[in-house]
C-alpha cells in the first residue's frame, strides 16, 4: 500500500512539471508569435492610472474576502465553524496551490486547510466537493446570462461565434445538471457507480492502469462519488444556504469578471468619451468566456481561456484584448498566488513553534 501511495504522489509530481513544460512552451511560442500585439499591451498598460491597478487589487481582494464568507457559511452546521478570517485564508491558501499546481492540488489543499480547524475530514472534502459545484453553477448562470443578453443586444462577435457559444452552453449546462443529480439524487449516484464497474477494475474494460490498480482507482472513484453525494444530500436540506452560496459564487466570479471591464474601460478612456457600457460589456464577454473556456480541457484553464477571450474581444477592442487577457491572469491568478504564498508561509511558521 505505501508503494502505491508513494507511486501515485512521483506520478503527480511528474504530471506537474510536464503540465508546466508545455504551459512555459506554449508562452513562449505566445511571446514570439503574437510579439506585436503583446507588446503593444504592455505600452498601453504604461499609460494606464495607478487607479486602475488599485480597482482592479481591490476587486481580487474582495473575491477572497466574498470566498472566505462562503467557506464560513458552509461550515455552519458542524461542530465548530470556522471563522471568517480562517475561511478568508483558506481561500488563498488554495489559490497558492492552484498555481504552483495548474489546479490539481487545490481542492486537496482546501480539504486539509479546512479540517486542520477541527473539522472532520470527511466533513472537510464534503464540503470542498459541493463547493466546485457550486461554482460551476454560479459561473455557468453568469455564463448563460450573458451570452443571451450579449446576443439580444446584437454585440458581433458573439452573433459570430453564437454555434460555438450555444455548444459552449449545453456543455457547461450537461455537467452543471450531472453534478446537480449526482449531489441530490440517490439513484443518480449509483448509475454512476454502477457504470464505473463496468469500465474499471478486474471486471471491467479497463483492466490495468499503470502505477496503481484498477480496482483501486475504480474504489476510489466510486467512494468520491458517495461523498459527493452525501455532501449534496446534507447542503441540500438547507435550501437557504444553498441559494445564498450560489449568489455568492455569481458575486465574486463577477468581482473577477470587473478587471477586464476596468481595462477596457480605462483603455478607451485614454481615447475618447466612454459610458458605463465600456465597463459592463467586456465584464459580460468575460462570464461568456470563462463559461466555454470551463469546459474545454487544459491545465487551470490554461490557454483555453485566452484562445475565447481573444476570439470575443479583439474584434471589438483590438489589440486591448492582449491587455485583458495579461490583467486578468495577473489579478486572477498571479497575486492570489502570491497572497496565498504569506498564508503557506506564516502557517508553517506556525507549525513549526
Amino acid at each position: 500500500m505505501e508503494k502505491e501511495k508513494r507511486s501515485v504522489r512521483e506520478k503527480g509530481i511528474i504530471r506537474n512539471i510536464i503540465k508546466w513544460i508545455i504551459i512555459l512552451t506554449a508562452i513562449v511560442i505566445v511571446y514570439f508569435w503574437k510579439n506585436d500585439e503583446i507588446n503593444d499591451a504592455f505600452r498601453e498598460m504604461r499609460h494606464f492610472p495607478v487607479i486602475t491597478s488599485i480597482l482592479c487589487l481591490l476587486a481580487t481582494s474582495l473575491h477572497f474576502v466574498v470566498e472566505g464568507r462562503i467557506i464560513h457559511d458552509m461550515t455552519m452546521y458542524e461542530e465548530r465553524q470556522m471563522t471568517w478570517f480562517e475561511a478568508f485564508k483558506c481561500g488563498l491558501y488554495c489559490a497558492f496551490y492552484k498555481l504552483i499546481s495548474l489546479g490539481s492540488l487545490s481542492g486537496i489543499a482546501e480539504v486539509y486547510y479546512i479540517s486542520k480547524t477541527g473539522i472532520d475530514p470527511g466533513r472537510s472534502s464534503g464540503i470542498t466537493i459541493a463547493q466546485y459545484a457550486y461554482q460551476k453553477l454560479g459561473v455557468t448562470i453568469l455564463g448563460v446570462v450573458g451570452f443571451i443578453t450579449l446576443y439580444a443586444g446584437g454585440i458581433s462577435t458573439v452573433r459570430e461565434y453564437a454555434k460555438w457559444g450555444i455548444l459552449g452552453t449545453l456543455v457547461a449546462l450537461i455537467i452543471v445538471t450531472v453534478l446537480l443529480l449526482v449531489s441530490v439524487s440517490k439513484k443518480a449516484v449509483g448509475i454512476l457507480a454502477f457504470l464505473v464497474k463496468k469500465l474499471i477494475g478486474s471486471e471491467g474494460l479497463i483492466k490495468n492502469i499503470k502505477g496503481v490498480s484498477a480496482d483501486r482507482k475504480r474504489d476510489v472513484i466510486i467512494g468520491k462519488l458517495y461523498t459527493f453525494n452525501d455532501a449534496g444530500l446534507y447542503f441540500w436540506k438547507h435550501k437557504t444556504l444553498c441559494l445564498k452560496v450560489t449568489f455568492l459564487k455569481m458575486l465574486k466570479m463577477a468581482l473577477w469578471y470587473s478587471v477586464s471591464g476596468i481595462t477596457v474601460f480605462t483603455a478607451l478612456s485614454l481615447r475618447g468619451d466612454v459610458t458605463i457600457k465600456d465597463f459592463l460589456i467586456p465584464l459580460t464577454l468575460m462570464a461568456v468566456a470563462n463559461m466555454i473556456g470551463t469546459v474545454m480541457v487544459a491545465p487551470a484553464g490554461a490557454g483555453t481561456l485566452e484562445f475565447v477571450v481573444t476570439l470575443l474581444f479583439a474584434p471589438l477592442y483590438g489589440n486591448t484584448a492582449a491587455t485583458v487577457v495579461i490583467l486578468y491572469r495577473f489579478y486572477s491568478m498571479v497575486v492570489p498566488f502570491l497572497f496565498g504564498a504569506i498564508v503557506f508561509a506564516t502557517d508553517n511558521n506556525k507549525n513549526k513553534t
